[in-house]
């Protein structure tokens, strides 16, 4: 079990950082918008100012952790986000909110970057697959957690789930904190050359893009969609992110039986494929049993892409330059989640529905499924397959 001692500071880190501070706003918004506290058109624009703050934080991760040091980075992320938590309780009015979204997403991008690459540094290689399934596991936890605890506090008034959600990212920030010392030096990579990439590697970033595209609707809207816009109330809309939490906490997994069965290349376009189904659902029946179906195959594919993306990027670049084709998908897809954010923001503060969020959401998955599919063709699958 020393594996364990590495695993469970980073699972607490995604928990809090992700799973909490980040998707329980999801389970939120009703509620803010019920009371009042903002416009259902500010609420949307509130949930894409974190986006655009992830992909800041994920893009600065390892210039900050070069310039203070990896400790003080981690500790600096926590801390910051327990604040930014902590200071929505305060209802000073919309701006004062998506200043402390904005900073809490540039947090959870920080620690996504680097708890996982500080705990890897010090860890023994056999144990390190089962180490990456626990931390990121930790984002499913997170959001079962946010699906369970938001509605009943939310009852007190929504600053009491804010209260609530700064309490447990100060238990977690305090539980961690002596663990995070002794990380290694952050050696940025120097730029001799430019990345060998051909076509297949390209096609299989630009499917990962669209994943981006594809899941904000579920990961922005899901909840606010399903307890106000089908009046379902928020008891069945807190019920389904849950389901959405219990398909994330399960998604590496899947994304490793998947990589075995058909695959990593093969396994690509098919996730794209069942994953568009699964946005497109709620336009087809908004029938209990198809939100909830909806709610456990879009959870659950959500972590599994970014595992089969790193799983084909290494079938399909120089190990050389695999690091930063990892890190260079990874803020792509930062970036075009951002900017779906805030299209679909848009949107629905001019048309007012969320259907044509899910059908364009779907589109741009079936797309994804399209170029994934011409990478595998360009590039079939070598013979290396995912470790469950």
């Amino acid at each position: 079990m020393q594996w364990w001692r590495y695993a469970w500071p980073g699972f607490l880190a995604t928990l809090t950082a992700v799973g909490l501070a980040r998707f329980a706003y999801s389970a939120l918004m009703p509620f803010l918008v019920a009371f009042g506290t903002l416009s259902v058109a500010g609420a949307a624009y509130l949930g894409a100012a974190n986006l655009i703050g992830y992909f800041f934080g994920a893009a600065g991760a390892s210039r900050l952790a070069q310039a203070i040091g990896m400790t003080r980075a981690l500790r600096l992320a926590l801390l910051l986000t327990t604040l930014g938590l902590a200071a929505c309780a305060l209802p000073w009015g919309f701006w004062w909110y998506v200043v402390w979204r904005a900073v809490v997403g540039l947090t959870a991008g920080v620690l996504m970057v680097l708890a996982a690459s500080f705990l890897y540094a010090g860890s023994p290689p056999a144990g390190r697959g089962r180490i990456g399934g626990v931390v990121f596991s930790g984002i499913g936890v997170g959001i079962v957690l946010s699906g369970v605890l938001v509605a009943p506090l939310a009852r007190l008034g929504p600053d009491w789930v804010w209260i609530g959600l700064a309490a447990l990212a100060a238990a977690a920030t305090i539980a961690t904190w002596r663990r995070w010392r002794g990380g290694g030096t952050v050696i940025l990579p120097a730029r001799r050359h430019n990345l060998r990439f051909g076509a297949a590697a390209w096609l299989a970033i630009l499917a990962f893009a669209s994943d981006g595209i594809g899941y904000t609707a579920h990961g922005l809207f899901w909840v606010d969609f399903i307890a106000r816009g089908l009046d379902r109330g928020p008891q069945i809309g807190a019920l389904a992110w849950t389901l959405f939490g219990l398909g994330a906490t399960l998604g590496p997994m899947l994304a490793g039986s998947m990589g075995d069965t058909f695959g990593i290349g093969r396994s690509f376009p098919l996730g794209l494929l069942i994953k568009s189904f699964g946005v497109l659902l709620p336009v087809l029946s908004t029938t209990l049993p198809m939100l909830a179906v909806s709610s456990l195959v879009v959870g659950a594919l959500t972590p599994a892409f970014p595992a089969l993306t790193s799983a084909r990027l290494a079938e399909l670049v120089p190990p050389a330059d695999l690091t930063r084709a990892w890190g260079f998908a990874t803020l792509t897809f930062a970036f075009v989640q951002g900017a779906a954010g805030f299209a679909m923001s848009f949107a629905f503060a001019r048309l007012g529905s969320y259907i044509p969020l899910f059908v364009a959401g779907s589109i741009a998955l079936l797309c994804g499924a399209c170029a994934a599919l011409a990478s595998a063709l360009l590039a079939p699958p070598r013979t290396h397959r995912m470790t469950k």
